[in-house]
């Protein structure tokens, strides 16, 4: 089934927001290559942001993987870490809102979600937001794109799918979906202006 406007599905850390230096922020001795390859390859990680670990279980096994001293309550450093939304992002939403129907497929959890979410109404322009954590299902596995095109009732041509992670969009292209690769809110204007003028 063909939708009458493509679905803009875009990524949330890296793409609508800024994700910092987490190093810096929580003062964790490794570089930020590593933080990331851990991060990433996490299964606790993995667990909270599917919503099958709460945050106070989190708190207490992330350490050991970060390399911290456990024992010490690990709340005030993962808070310190602090996502937020790059600027211009709601005019660039509102500009894509006249060529795309929008919505959001994000890996996070609860405590990034309201970081990015107070005091801005820009996540109300979207048609749907696909939280992982709220879904239960994580990119780049194929079960999170099911659940937009399920939603959306679409066929994986009808979506754009944005993201800043090489993997999530390899994932997505293998199921039919037109995935591009973007970083930050300055990219992400320019392609929209792009495909705007194609």
């Amino acid at each position: 089934m063909s939708v009458a406007r493509r679905i803009l599905l875009l990524d949330l850390g890296g793409v609508l927001a800024d994700l910092g230096d987490p190093v810096a922020a929580m003062g964790l001795e490794m570089t930020l290559p590593e933080f990331w390859k851990t991060w990433t390859s996490s299964s606790v990680v993995r667990a909270l942001e599917t919503g099958q670990m709460d945050e106070d279980e989190f708190l207490q096994e992330i350490p050991a993987e970060l390399g911290c001293p456990t024992g010490t309550s690990f709340a005030p450093r993962f808070r310190a870490w602090q996502l937020r939304l790059f600027p211009g992002v709601e005019d660039c939403v509102r500009g894509a809102l006249k060529q795309y129907r929008v919505a959001l497929l994000s890996n996070t959890n609860a405590v990034h979600w309201q970081q990015v979410t107070s005091g801005s109404s820009v996540f109300d322009l979207f048609e749907h937001v696909f939280l992982s954590y709220k879904t239960g299902h994580y990119k780049p596995d194929p079960a999170a794109f099911q659940d937009v095109m399920e939603f959306f009732r679409c066929a994986p041509g009808d979506i754009v799918f944005l993201d800043d992670s090489e993997p999530n969009i390899v994932a997505a292209r293998k199921l039919g979906i037109d995935a591009q690769t973007v970083a930050g809110a300055s990219e992400l204007e320019a392609l929209l202006r792009e495909s705007n003028t194609t």
